[in-house]
C-alpha cells in the first residue's frame, strides 16, 4: 500500500496536535474529582462526543468489519443492533440511578451494597476489562499496514501519544481530544465508504462473490456464536467507562440524552463499518487487494486504496483517533481503580486529593503497560474482545444489578461469591476448551466437538457467558443464604437525589 508524503504529514500533525491539546488542558494540581470526573460538570454535547468516540473504538472499526468481511450483514443485524438496544436500555434504566447516587467508580457500587471484599473483586475485574489491549492490538495492525512497521513497535510508539495527553489532563483532556477524534472518525468513514463502493463496484460486486448467507440478516455464522458475540453487548451494562461518563455528567438528564443521541451516530457507524468489510471482500476476490490480507486489515487497506491523496492522511488520522479515544478513556478508568478502589482503601484510607491524583497517574501507566503485554496474546480482535467482555460481565453484572434493584436482604458474602464464581467459571471454561478443543484459524478461537447420546455438539470458546452468568447467580444465592445481612451505606447528600437506595431503610 502506497501512502504519500502529504498523507504522512497530516498524520504527524494530528499526533503532535493531540499532545499539544493535552498540554494546553494540563493543570498542575487538580482535585481528584476534577481529574477523574471533570468535576461532575459535563454537558450533553461534550458527553455525546466522548461517548460516541470512546465506545466505538478500534474493536468496532476492525472487529465489526472483520465479521462483515467473513460473514456479511450479520455483523450489523445480528451483532451490532442488539448492542445498540442494550445502550438504549442503559440510557433509560441506569443513567438516573447512577448519577444521582454520586458514585465515583464501578467498584464503589459493590462496596456500598456488599462491603470492601466485593469492591476489591470488582476493581480487579474493572482493571482487567479496562486494559487498553484491544486498541493497542489494532494500533499495531494500523502501523503494520501504514508504515510496514512491526505491530508491537507501532503500538508502543503511537500508544505512548495517548498515554501522554491522558496523564497531562485527566478526563477533560480525554473528553476534548475525543471531540476532535469523534469528528475525524465520522467524517472519514462517511467519505471513504462511498468512494470504496465506487472503486469496487458496489454491492453488485459483493453479490457475485458472496457465499451462502452473506446477505441474510443472521448469516451463515453458527447461531450460537452469533448470540455469543451479541451477548458481549451486555457488558455495556457494567462498562466502567460508561459508568464514569454517567458519574461525570452535570445531571442525569444530560447523561441520558447524550446516550440516546449517540445511538444514532453508532447506528450509522456500524453500517459503514460492516459495508466496508463486505466491500473489502469483493476487492480481494477481484484481485484489487492481496488474497493473503489479514481480515483485521481489510477495512483499512480497502478504504486507503479508494481515497485520493490528502484524504488518505485524514482517514488514517481518523483511524488513529478511533484507537486513541479508547486507549485514553480506559487507561484513566483503570488508573482510578488502582488508586481509588485498591490503594486508598487497602493502604492509604486518609489519602489526600494530591496523593490520589498522583496514584491515579501511576495506575494509568501500569494499566497501559499491562494492556500492551496482553494485546498480542490473541490473533483475532473479536476473540480478545469477547474474552475481556465476558470476564467483566461474569464478575460484576449479577451483584451490581441485584445491588441496585433488589430490595431484599443482601449479604457481603453474596457479593463476594457472585464475583468469584462468575470470574472463576470463565477461567475454568477457557482453559478447559483450549485443552480439549481444536484451534479454528478462521475465527481465531478453540472449538471442542464431542458426542453425547448419539448427537454431536460443539462448544466454542466464546460460549463461556452461557455458563458463567448462571454460575455468578448461583454464587450470589449461596452467599446470600450463608452470610450476614449487609446494610448499604448511604450516598452523599445530593439536592437532586430521590432515595435511589430505599433498601437501606429495610
Amino acid at each position: 500500500m502506497t501512502i504519500s508524503a502529504l498523507d504522512y504529514a497530516i498524520v504527524g500533525i494530528y499526533l503532535v496536535g493531540m499532545i499539544g491539546l493535552g498540554y494546553y488542558l494540563y493543570r498542575k494540581s487538580p482535585s481528584f474529582e476534577e481529574y477523574l470526573l471533570a468535576g461532575r460538570s459535563m454537558t450533553t454535547p461534550i458527553l455525546v462526543c466522548t461517548l460516541a468516540s470512546t465506545y466505538y473504538g478500534l474493536d468496532v472499526l476492525f472487529g465489526t468489519s472483520e465479521v462483515g468481511y467473513n460473514d456479511g450483514v450479520v455483523a450489523f443485524f445480528g451483532y451490532s443492533n442488539l448492542s445498540l438496544g442494550i445502550y438504549i436500555f442503559a440510557a433509560l434504566a441506569l443513567s438516573k440511578r447512577l448519577r444521582q447516587a454520586k458514585f465515583t467508580s464501578l467498584p464503589d457500587i459493590l462496596e456500598r451494597h456488599y462491603g470492601r471484599p466485593a469492591s476489591v473483586a470488582g476493581a480487579l475485574a474493572s482493571i482487567f476489562y479496562s486494559l487498553p489491549a484491544l486498541s493497542l492490538f489494532a494500533l499495531g495492525r494500523i502501523c503494520h499496514v501504514m508504515f510496514g512497521m512491526d505491530p508491537m513497535l507501532g503500538a508502543l510508539l503511537l500508544g505512548l501519544v495517548a498515554l501522554a495527553y491522558t496523564l497531562l489532563g485527566g478526563l477533560w483532556a480525554v473528553a476534548i481530544t475525543d471531540t476532535v477524534q469523534f469528528v475525524l472518525m465520522c467524517l472519514t468513514l462517511a467519505i471513504g465508504i462511498p468512494l470504496l463502493m465506487s472503486e469496487v463496484g458496489g454491492f453488485d460486486a459483493v453479490s457475485v462473490i458472496a457465499p451462502d448467507g452473506y446477505f441474510d440478516w443472521f448469516g451463515g455464522m453458527p447461531v450460537w456464536l452469533m448470540i455469543a458475540y451479541a451477548a458481549t453487548g451486555i457488558s455495556i451494562l457494567v462498562d466502567p467507562g460508561f459508568y464514569q461518563r454517567m458519574f461525570a455528567a452535570a445531571d442525569y438528564r444530560m447523561a441520558r440524552n447524550a446516550m440516546l443521541i449517540s445511538v444514532f451516530v453508532w447506528l450509522a457507524y456500524d453500517w459503514l463499518v460492516t459495508a466496508g468489510g463486505m466491500l473489502a471482500a469483493a476487492a480481494v476476490s477481484n484481485g484489487t487487494l492481496p488474497a493473503d490480507m489479514h481480515s483485521n486489515d481489510a477495512l483499512l487497506m480497502a478504504v486507503t486504496m479508494a481515497l485520493p491523496v490528502g484524504l488518505v492522511g485524514i482517514f488514517l488520522a481518523g483511524v488513529l483517533a478511533t484507537a486513541m479515544s479508547t486507549i485514553d478513556s480506559y487507561t484513566l478508568v483503570a488508573g482510578a481503580n488502582v488508586s481509588y478502589d485498591l490503594w486508598r482503601p487497602l493502604a492509604r484510607p486518609n489519602a489526600t486529593d494530591k496523593e490520589l491524583v498522583r496514584a491515579t497517574k501511576l495506575g494509568v501507566v501500569l494499566a497501559w503497560m499491562l494492556g500492551y503485554a496482553l494485546a498480542f496474546l490473541f490473533d483475532k480482535l473479536m476473540a480478545l474482545w469477547v474474552f475481556t467482555a465476558t470476564a467483566l460481565t461474569s464478575t460484576v453484572l449479577v451483584p451490581i444489578f441485584l445491588g441496585l434493584y433488589w430490595k431484599g436482604k443482601k449479604t457481603a458474602m453474596a457479593g463476594v461469591l457472585s464475583c468469584l464464581t462468575g470470574l472463576g467459571s470463565v477461567i475454568v471454561y477457557y482453559v478447559g476448551i483450549q485443552q480439549l478443543g481444536v484451534a479454528d484459524e478462521v475465527y481465531g478461537t478453540y472449538i471442542w466437538t464431542f458426542t453425547l447420546g448419539g448427537e454431536t455438539f460443539e462448544l466454542w470458546q466464546e460460549y463461556a457467558l452461557y455458563f458463567s452468568l448462571p454460575a455468578s447467580m448461583v454464587g450470589f444465592l449461596i452467599g446470600n443464604r450463608i452470610g450476614e445481612p449487609h446494610i448499604p451505606t448511604l450516598p452523599p447528600e445530593d439536592p437532586d437525589l430521590e432515595d435511589p437506595h430505599p433498601e437501606a431503610a429495610v
